[in-house]
């Protein structure tokens, strides 16, 4: 039994001495102005294996930091002046990522513990780079790498969140790069800051704005309850933006209550007879049975006076519409969905001139 536990103190003992042999050579390493290419391969090695034999929170810790200081340490092997193509291609967005939320989590472990032990080296670190990094987001931007600049900008603003502006690129340049998820939570953090204050607090963006904004990328996104609760934002500070207003009665399209979609879609051609899409859309929701209609004609093709009944709803269907899509295409004559849906109906109706006169 002796044998036993002293056995589980000798490994207990010898993981901790690893630990100690891992952080005395990172912290050597690191501390050298300059890496050759042995001294960085033995950064990268000591790194995982301090990785492995960590057991305390402040060992992890500390192998969060040197993980995250890794493309400093690369860098350091490139002499004392190296050039921009050289940082873009050890920082690219995914290991920039990565070195900004092991020194964020560092700095908040610091935080909550006081023990000080990475943070001035961490707050040097960005005093010193963060101009490096802003002009690796602007390059991205430059060169319409939008994805890439937007997640710089946003580790930007994470490192120092009192320059909102960062936030604020970050948000544009996700939408912009079609990165609607990420987009829609940057403008979400830039509501929670707010547009109080003045100087760095205050953003380009306006309030109106961002509210339309989020809206638009709930609804793009489909979280279709928030978008509802933000649609209410929205059209409070937008009343008269009818687009707002179309997405919102669109949602309610896509989740089958069309019996809503009809009412609110009414009540805004109510206040915006000329508006082509909206015509077209009423139009289109009055044909919304049609499938339905013409799958029942298929199923009683030997059955004439249902036949007749039913080809005789599908085109009083179709006449109900056809002001609809005229108006629409009076309003829009270039719209190729109108004229395509126009014509369908005049066919259906068996009006061959109106149809080829829709051109």
């Amino acid at each position: 039994m002796k044998k036993i536990v002293l056995g589980v103190l000798l490994v207990v003992a010898t993981a901790t001495y690893a630990q100690k042999d891992e952080l005395k050579t990172l912290k050597k390493l690191y501390d050298k102005e300059q890496l050759s290419a042995d001294d960085f391969s033995k950064y990268k090695e000591t790194v995982l294996k301090l990785e492995a034999v960590a057991t305390t929170d402040d060992d992890k810790v500390a192998a969060g930091f040197y993980k995250a200081m890794q493309p400093l340490a690369e860098m350091s092997t490139m002499g004392a002046q190296p050039n921009p193509m050289m940082i873009q291609k050890i920082f690219t967005p995914e290991a920039f990522t990565s070195m900004v939320n092991g020194m964020r989590s560092t700095l908040d472990y610091e935080t909550k513990t006081g023990k000080k032990v990475f943070s001035a080296d961490i707050n040097e670190t960005i005093t010193s780079f963060k101009p490096i990094f802003t002009q690796m987001a602007f390059i991205f931007n430059g060169s319409k790498k939008y994805k890439e600049a937007s997640r710089v900008f946003y580790n930007i603003f994470q490192l120092d969140p009192t320059v909102v502006s960062n936030l604020e690129n970050a948000a544009i340049t996700a939408m912009q790069g079609e990165d609607y998820i990420n987009a829609e939570k940057y403008y979400r953090e830039i509501k929670a800051v707010g547009f109080k204050g003045t100087g760095l607090q205050k953003f380009s963006t306006k309030p109106e704005e961002v509210a339309k904004n989020i809206f638009a990328l709930s609804f793009f996104n489909k979280n279709d309850e928030q978008a509802k609760i933000d649609f209410m934002e929205a059209i409070k500070l937008n009343p008269d933006d009818t687009q707002i207003q179309i997405d919102h009665a669109a949602i309610y399209y896509r989740n089958n209550d069309i019996v809503t979609y009809q009412k609110l879609i009414e009540g805004i051609l109510e206040k915006d007879p000329n508006n082509a899409q909206l015509q077209y859309n009423v139009g289109f929701l009055l044909l919304n049975d049609d499938p339905k209609i013409v799958e029942e004609i298929n199923t009683n093709l030997k059955n004439i006076k249902k036949y007749d009944e039913l080809n005789a709803k599908r085109k009083a269907m179709f006449l109900k519409a056809i002001p609809y899509f005229e108006r629409a295409h009076q309003l829009d004559v270039a719209n190729e969905d109108t004229k395509k849906t126009l014509r369908l109906c005049y066919e259906t109706m068996g009006m061959k001139d109106k149809a080829a006169a829709v051109k």
